[in-house]
């Protein structure tokens, strides 16, 4: 929100096309070595060591390639400063070894209090060196320093916290196993971040780096919840489905149930995102960034429907069904990929609309293994989350009422504000009254926390 102020859509556009084409190395450099550790149900030294030593290797051979690519990629885009942003953004690839094993291990035995304290701290560090440099007019570069100044702090911190275990030297004696594990995994992460990432490649080339900035921009609010609040989910998922498989239970009653969890929050995040999707704009980056209101409304229907298949990775990992996840991704972000390139041809909202179409493809493909795998269907995943449904149309009814009808003297934040906070009351009553799984993990945590110590 500060950043948005600070920087002009041109600058953002700049570190926002740099980091898509870091992302690709970046891919590369973890070699699905974090994946592998919290997965793998014997777990010995020999394996951390040769987690530790492939790791070395991949992520110095990818910042290295990465490092003296910079001039093409420079020259590609048309845009000099970007050398200096890629130099930067290498200083990553040197730290990542010393910090995901641990990362791992740390995941693995689901120590989510010390993660939680280490990611605070870093996120800390990350935004005072950024706003700090963007304030005394560094302008991009101040993206690129408090990225790396995230990974210091993260590393420093994670080694600290590293558990007896971790303290190992490196070795190669397990590379066989890790690396059959590696080889898929990064290869699906690579195709996953190449079509993720698609958009700003393609967009920065055909459209510009200010209209690429403001569907970044629409895109950041979709991924507030698809990326951010998810990203957080299936850092625990993960972890907790494997420990379902190391104790050989079935995992179709906690997808589901994770699944409905997950989509009691995102459909009323995302109905609410786009029916005042200008106002929270507005509101959040500047009028500056007015264009990206319209693209926010078509994205968030991108975003309910990824609600519905954002866990089946986790839960496909932890089964073991790597190559399941491979030749998914392959259909999908193949799919993906021409129908961005389709798209761009035409403006950047039909590149929004086939967003749409892309996570229905996902929803249908990912369907269709966790069917093979687990024995779920479509109408039960459908059907099981109607409750979350009828949540997202309860909460929504004052707040749609607020936008249409309230009086002109209510300006557009007096009606955000009135609006979020019935839709936010009206969510509490809706749990309540379909009886929600939602409502009975609010119960449970508010007697946990009212309950004397002693009792605890």
């Amino acid at each position: 929100m500060i950043l948005a102020r600070l920087l002009t859509p041109t600058e953002i556009g700049v570190y926002s096309v740099t980091l898509a084409v870091t992302g690709i190395a970046q891919m590369l450099r973890e070699f699905g070595v974090g994946s592998f550790l919290i997965q793998e149900k014997e777990l010995t030294k020999d394996k951390i060591r040769t987690a530790l030593s492939i790791t070395m290797l991949t992520s110095w051979t990818a910042g290295a390639l990465f490092y003296f690519s910079r001039y093409w990629v420079a020259d590609f885009y048309n845009e000099p400063a970007m050398i200096l942003l890629i130099e930067i953004q290498c200083i990553n690839f040197i730290l990542i070894p010393f910090s995901t094993p641990v990362l791992a291990l740390l995941n693995r035995e689901m120590k989510f209090g010390t993660l939680y304290r280490i990611n605070f701290i870093s996120t800390v560090t990350h935004t005072i060196v950024t706003l700090s440099l963007a304030s005394s007019g560094y302008g991009f570069f101040s993206l690129a320093w408090g990225a790396v100044a995230n990974i210091v702090c993260s590393t420093l911190l994670l080694n600290a916290n590293r558990p007896k275990e971790a303290w190992v030297l490196p070795g190669f004696k397990e590379w066989r196993r890790i690396t059959n594990f590696g080889i898929q995994s990064s290869f699906i992460a690579l195709i996953r971040e190449i079509a993720l990432n698609f958009n700003d490649l393609i967009l920065g080339r055909v459209f510009g780096f200010h209209l690429t900035a403001i569907y970044s921009r629409a895109q950041g609010l979709m991924y507030l919840f698809h990326r951010d609040i998810m990203e957080a989910i299936r850092k625990v998922a993960f972890p907790s489905f494997s420990q379902a498989v190391r104790e050989e239970k079935n995992l179709l009653k906690p997808y589901l149930l994770s699944v409905n969890l997950i989509t009691v929050f995102a459909w009323p995040f995302y109905a609410f995102l786009g029916l005042y999707a200008d106002t929270i704009v507005n509101l959040m980056f500047g009028d500056q960034w007015g264009a990206s209101g319209p693209l926010v409304r078509i994205l968030v229907f991108a975003g309910s429907i990824a609600a519905l298949w954002n866990l089946a990775s986790s839960s496909l990992m932890a089964m073991g069904h790597i190559n399941k996840i491979l030749r998914g991704e392959l259909i999908i972000q193949l799919i993906r990929i021409a129908l961005i390139i389709y798209a761009s041809m035409f403006n950047i909202e039909m590149v929004c609309y086939a967003l749409i179409i892309v996570n229905f493809i996902n929803l249908l493909v990912t369907i269709k293994y966790l069917k093979q795998t687990i024995g779920l269907k479509l109408h039960t995943l459908l059907s099981s989350n109607i409750n979350s449904f009828i949540v997202t149309l309860i909460s929504m009814t004052i707040p749609a009422l607020c936008f249409y009808y309230l009086p002109t003297y209510f300006n557009s934040i007096h009606t955000l504000l009135i609006s979020c906070l019935a839709c936010s009351i009206s969510w509490l009553i809706a749990i309540f009254v379909t009886k929600h799984p939602i409502s009975l993990e609010l119960l449970r945590l508010t007697k946990r926390n009212l309950l004397p110590q002693d009792s605890k």
